[in-house]
């Protein structure tokens, strides 16, 4: 009896911006895997606000082996009315999502939106509602949630260690004083949305939610909403814009039934690897674990960086779980990265849209109830921290 095997499902991309996490996406995008291959990526057009030929010099440089073929488009209002593809990846800063999503996602487009999605919660809802409406798929891109490894962390490990007590996460990365930042990056421009809470912040709080939250999202039933308690900055005098906010630390809790703690602390400058460039600071080691999730009976640690987890910890406290001495055991458990880690949000979204089938009935938002919560812990801890930014970068329409 012959048994007919479904082509895999082929996913055209369209890039809103060709960003420097828009060249690692892509090459995740078309990284060889031998697992997910009912999936097939391809970028079949971009909007830059560039000129037509560093468009296409940048497709030479990534190597795109249709580079010919792809639609190059210096508006993407265009591209985004007239462009022939299954979904679009916006990676423009952050201060423009909101403007760019709200038009994808009004032309019928699904989405999937670089972090953080939007400058605050009121965006986030907007654009949801929108998606909603127009019954598309749309997506923070998160990639942290999507790992193998969180994805472990979530389902088997954290009712392992028990309730979690507290939770200590810091995201520390030197970006202000690496020399190859020059004076127009957007990272030392705070009309673009720049400053570590929402730069570095929403990594170690997404690991907060992660720990006190299901794998698809919801709260304990008996538990109070996590709550900003406390939050303060020491801002960064960058020279070329206003100050923006640095070394921050932020308290959250939450009481009820399993009544928790989280301190997070984000810096763009305590020093760290002196290596140049994004990527090879984020490959460096450091001494001391970045996540630690502490619950009733062990406590999971994660080492640097937390935004790509690959291996992690777990000591269990027990007695069920003491070695022939007495003493507490640990795990380490490591589950490998393909690539950069891009790859595993693009396969989530992929499928959601083929699974949709060609007349969806309905909207899908992928992680609405995280990504919101998080955007809600941002606007708390700026409004106690005085973190303020002008306002057009915070408007609703």
């Amino acid at each position: 009896m012959n048994q007919s095997i479904e082509p895999p499902f082929h996913c055209r991309w369209a890039f809103l911006g060709l960003s420097s996490i828009a060249e690692l996406f892509y090459r995740d995008l078309t990284h060889p895997r031998d697992e997910e291959k009912h999936l097939q990526h391809e970028l079949v057009a971009v909007s830059t606000t560039r000129s037509t030929e560093a468009a296409a010099s940048w497709l030479t440089e990534q190597k795109v082996p249709n580079a010919s073929t792809v639609r190059i488009y210096t508006s993407y209002a265009d591209m985004l009315r007239e462009g022939d593809f299954d979904v679009v990846y916006i990676s423009t800063p952050h201060g423009v999502h909101f403007e760019h999503a709200r038009a994808a996602l009004t032309h019928g487009r699904n989405v999937l939106l670089e972090k953080p999605a939007t400058m605050n919660k009121a965006q986030y809802n907007r654009l949801a509602e929108i998606a909603k409406s127009n019954k598309v798929v749309f997506m923070e891109a998160m990639w942290t949630r999507y790992f193998p490894l969180t994805r472990y962390l979530q389902e088997e490990l954290l009712s392992r260690i028990g309730p979690v007590k507290r939770i200590l996460a810091d995201y520390s990365l030197p970006l202000f004083g690496d020399p190859t930042l020059t004076a127009n990056s957007r990272f030392l421009d705070k009309k673009t949305g720049s400053g570590s809470l929402l730069d570095l912040g929403v990594y170690p709080l997404t690991w907060c939610d992660l720990a006190l939250s299901s794998a698809d999202g919801e709260e304990g039933e008996d538990d109070q909403p996590v709550t900003v308690k406390y939050a303060e900055t020491i801002q960064h005098e960058t020279g070329v814009s206003d100050p923006l906010d640095d070394i921050t630390t932020i308290i959250l809790s939450r009481s009820g039934r399993s009544p928790t703690t989280c301190v997070v602390t984000i810096s763009s400058s305590i020093p760290g690897s002196p290596k140049l460039g994004l990527k090879d600071k984020l490959l460096r080691e450091k001494n001391a674990p970045c996540v630690r999730i502490q619950g009733e009976k062990g406590e999971i640690a994660l080492p640097f960086p937390p935004i790509r987890p690959e291996t992690l910890t777990v000591q269990y406290y027990g007695p069920d779980k003491l070695d022939e001495n007495g003493f507490e055991t640990t795990e380490v458990i490591t589950k490998p990265v393909v690539g950069w880690g891009l790859r595993y949000q693009a396969d989530v979204i992929a499928t959601v849209i083929r699974d949709r089938g060609s007349h969806p009935s309905d909207a899908v938002i992928v992680g609405e109830k995280g990504s919101s919560r998080v955007l809600e812990w941002v606007d708390q801890a700026k409004v106690l921290a005085g973190i303020e930014y002008e306002a057009e970068l915070e408007r609703v329409w």
